[in-house]
């Protein structure tokens, strides 16, 4: 082919304007903190090309893809009623077309996937995706999608490429597209939707009351950002949290999740640990498939006060429960809740601002069941061990209002945490200490049955 198209044309016919949604306001203002032209939140998703396709085909199913979904078309911009969403109905998605030759599809997709979702996204200007396709001999192999934080959360963009790879499909299965931003909107202004969102303040100001200053007390005195990162990859981890979450009948993120509560609450001498969760609130039937920046906190509290002989089984089950009780509140508008933070530091005398985070980013892999463990986890683990890798990243992102972020970006074979943390508030064992003894927790924790919350906390305590 001597050209290529230099755009995907779509005409939706749908043209609308009016309010973010809850969700969306969050991460607005979490663009507008960050430096200007930033670019750190844009997201990239792959997506293979069954081998029917031709060009056309695949253009014509980015076309639908497009058109199914408001947000992947609309711009965002500031106003004196405060910020608001615009449907465009018609106009063209950038789109680069790159023949890779001979080159490796997975080292063509990891170099030009970067470049792709590189470049800042002016979303009062710009439609928020970009698209490129990789093609061999004029063949699609696979199609590279970037976008705006403004349009997709990680969830947001699994739903957007299971609906395209169902598009490429021959034919493809007649599904309806999920429920749309400005649809949200109806729900979030009714009388259910305000009703939710002030059970949900309720719950988190009376979970605010009286929790540990050190778990939202900004340390940085007025200071930018400093941020220590670490990153592990620890196969025996994986086996551990698995295992622990066959025996205890737990999510495996519930694992980790109460590990980094029990641990963080250590490190910090306190008795109990309060993290931010980040979540998307996809509840409703109507809201399931919807495609947009559609994550919100949740409050997850755990208490350790007068535990000393809970097994580790009961330590879970009270973390699965607190995580529900989370969710479950987790539907509000975000600017009333940092009002709400306000307030409750300012009777206690503090500055907010300095919030303990729990991310998990596995969007796909959620929906998969984990892997059994092996007959002889012990063994296995053991065996594992050393393979275990700790490293200090170069990190170019800045979590707002963190002086502590965890990030699980795998356990399937390999459990992968990301963790940055404001200078100094780990201590001298820092994000690489903290992983370290994450794994030791949850190894020890798998590989004695007998061993009690107050043992594990007195161990995480220890330098």
């Amino acid at each position: 082919m001597s050209a290529y198209p230099a755009s995907v044309h779509f005409s939706s016919g749908r043209t609308a304007e009016g309010p973010l949604i809850w969700a969306q306001t969050a991460i607005w203002d979490v663009l507008r903190w960050l430096p200007p032209r930033d670019s750190t939140l844009n997201l990239l998703t792959r997506c293979p090309v069954p081998p029917h396709n031709d060009l056309d085909g695949v253009l014509a199913a980015l076309r639908r893809l497009v058109e199914r979904h408001d947000s992947l078309h609309t711009l965002y911009a500031d106003t004196p009623e405060g910020p608001r969403q615009r449907v465009v109905g018609e106009g063209d998605i950038p789109l680069r077309v790159h023949d890779i030759g001979d080159r490796g599809t997975d080292e063509a997709a990891a170099e030009l996937g970067e470049a792709l979702r590189a470049p800042w996204f002016d979303i009062g200007a710009d439609l928020p995706l970009r698209v490129a396709i990789l093609v061999r001999d004029d063949a699609p192999v696979t199609v590279l999608l970037a976008a705006s934080h403004m349009a997709v959360d990680g969830g947001s963009f699994a739903i957007v490429r299971g609906d395209l790879l169902n598009l490429l499909q021959d034919p493809p299965v007649a599904v309806e597209p999920g429920q749309q931003p400005l649809q949200r909107v109806e729900y979030e202004t009714s009388a259910v939707g305000l009703r939710r969102e002030a059970k949900a303040l309720a719950y988190w100001a009376k979970h605010l009351t009286g929790v540990p200053t050190r778990m939202i007390e900004s340390v940085r005195d007025g200071r930018p950002p400093n941020l220590d990162w670490g990153l592990i990859q620890s196969p025996a981890l994986a086996l551990a949290a698995n295992g622990l979450a066959a025996r205890a009948g737990v999510p495996p993120a519930t694992v980790l999740l109460a590990g980094t509560a029990l641990q963080l609450a250590a490190y910090t001498g306190e008795t109990e640990a309060l993290l931010r969760m980040i979540v998307a609130t996809r509840f409703r039937p109507a809201s399931r498939a919807l495609v947009g920046a559609f994550n919100q906190n949740a409050l997850f509290r755990l208490d350790f006060t007068g535990r000393p002989a809970e097994t580790v089984g009961d330590l879970l089950h009270r973390a699965s429960d607190a995580a529900l009780l989370a969710y479950a509140h987790c539907e509000y508008d975000p600017r009333r809740l940092e009002s709400l933070f306000a307030e409750i530091a300012a009777r206690s005398g503090i500055t907010p601002d300095g919030y303990c985070f729990f991310n998990d980013t596995r969007f796909v892999a959620q929906d998969q069941p984990p892997p059994a463990p092996p007959a002889d986890l012990a063994d296995a683990i053991h065996a594992a061990l050393p393979a275990t890798k700790l490293r200090a990243p170069v990190i170019d992102r800045l979590p707002k209002g963190a002086n502590f972020f965890m990030f699980l970006t795998d356990l399937s074979d390999t459990a992968e945490l990301m963790l940055c943390a404001e200078h100094g508030f780990l201590g001298e064992r820092g994000p690489l200490g903290f992983l370290d003894g994450l794994e030791r927790l949850v190894v020890k924790a798998a590989l004695d049955e007998h061993v009690t919350t107050g043992a594990l906390y007195r161990d995480a305590a220890c330098p």
